[in-house]
């Protein structure tokens, strides 16, 4: 997963960032009260608020609910790359089960019908720190990059289900500069495989978009385009065969909580405008990133600033018709943090702390404060 700004383009990895999924755990005393009476338990599920700081600029990346309990494993990097300034790549999972949610870093490559800049740069050189690759379709970003890079142990790995995700590949296009031809395709593919003696089912994600600029001959040579492609917007679900429906609506909880820091957002748009000017004058940044980085200003230009608004307002409605792929949230009224928030469907009660913690319950007589301590309110729906 990466961050970065190319063609005022804000990736999937920049809005979404970070998916946490977990299981669902009653609390013991509910249980064994239920099970006493000779009913099943209600299901209640714990989310508490996460925080990423970035160990680079002391500063917050982002925040978002996650199940107690759950682990993560991941950081961000910064890089002299002008294309990919900051990347991650995250793994979330559950420690006691096989559930798991992973992010895979973004791909850039570079791609032109320039007969001496390919004599010159052929296929798996470097231009500007973006390696020069032909363009591949959809599948074989699945088949060649993603999945191989995903690093299992995967054995009699069978194809179940393929199936294109528009909403992915219109965000995949962002918001193109002027005289840039954009487009994408964009999916998602479920597989199954053996892995250490049980059958697991992943489902991969991933766009494939491209930004191709026409440019002009010179004497007796004809035009030529560039083409910067990146294979963007990674990410998986993982569990055993047969589970991994059943996690949708935390899956949705995650993705509808997550806040990226835009403070955080607008230094690294600086710092890769920056990479981009010193490789335009030769300068080796190598070196320099640690001052680059304190020094790059963490405030968004005018236009910088309306950009991510118009991509804030864009992303908040194309997750919301991700409903196809992933299902399930509730609006609470939260008075102590001032403002709503979303929560897992079907559960019916909500109840919330000082500390940023929630809690979802089937159960309209649980009450948290008989057996915590601390001081939990009950939330009403937002209308």
């Amino acid at each position: 997963m990466t961050i970065f700004l190319i063609n005022n383009k804000i990736p999937f990895s920049a809005i979404l960032f970070f998916l946490i999924i977990s299981s669902s755990i009653p609390s013991r005393s509910s249980w064994a009260a239920n099970v006493a009476k000779g009913r099943p338990a209600a299901k209640t599920e714990t989310f508490v608020t996460y925080r990423y700081v970035d160990p680079m600029t002391n500063m917050e990346v982002f925040h978002l609910l996650v199940p107690k309990g759950w682990r993560v494993e991941g950081s961000v990097a910064w890089s002299p790359n002008p294309a990919l300034p900051a990347q991650s790549r995250f793994r979330f999972f559950n420690p006691r089960g096989s559930e798991e949610l992973n992010f895979f870093p973004t791909q850039s490559y570079f791609w032109t019908n320039n007969r001496l800049f390919l004599a010159t740069n052929p296929p798996g050189t470097f231009r500007f720190g973006t390696q020069v690759a032909r363009p591949v379709g959809l599948r074989n970003a699945f088949s060649d990059f993603i999945i191989p890079g995903a690093k299992r142990s995967m054995r009699g790995m069978t194809v179940v289900k393929e199936k294109e995700v528009p909403e992915l590949a219109a965000l995949a296009i962002g918001l193109p500069e002027r005289g840039v031809k954009a487009s994408a395709e964009a999916g998602k593919m479920r597989i199954v495989y053996a892995e250490r003696g049980g059958q697991m089912e992943e489902e991969f994600y991933a766009a494939v978009s491209q930004f191709v600029t026409q440019l002009p001959g010179s004497g007796y040579s004809s035009g030529y385009f560039i083409d910067y492609w990146y294979i963007d917007y990674a990410f998986s679900f993982r569990d055993e065969k047969g589970k991994l429906d059943s996690r949708s609506r935390t899956f949705q909880t995650m993705i509808y909580s997550l806040k990226v820091n835009p403070r955080w957002f607008a230094k690294v748009v600086n710092v890769r405008e920056q990479l981009a000017q010193s490789y335009i004058k030769g300068i080796k940044s190598v070196g320099r990133m640690g001052q680059m980085i304190s020094q790059a200003g963490s405030q968004m230009r005018e236009d910088q600033q309306r950009g991510w608004e118009q991509r804030q307002q864009a992303n908040d409605k194309i997750v919301q018709n991700f409903s196809d792929h992933i299902r399930g949230v509730e609006r609470y009224n939260d008075p102590r943090a001032g403002k709503e928030v979303e929560l897992p469907a079907g559960y019916g009660n909500a109840w919330a702390n000082n500390l940023g913690e929630y809690i979802v319950t089937e159960s309209p007589g649980y009450n948290p404060n008989i057996e915590s301590n601390q001081h939990w309110e009950q939330l009403t729906p937002a209308k």
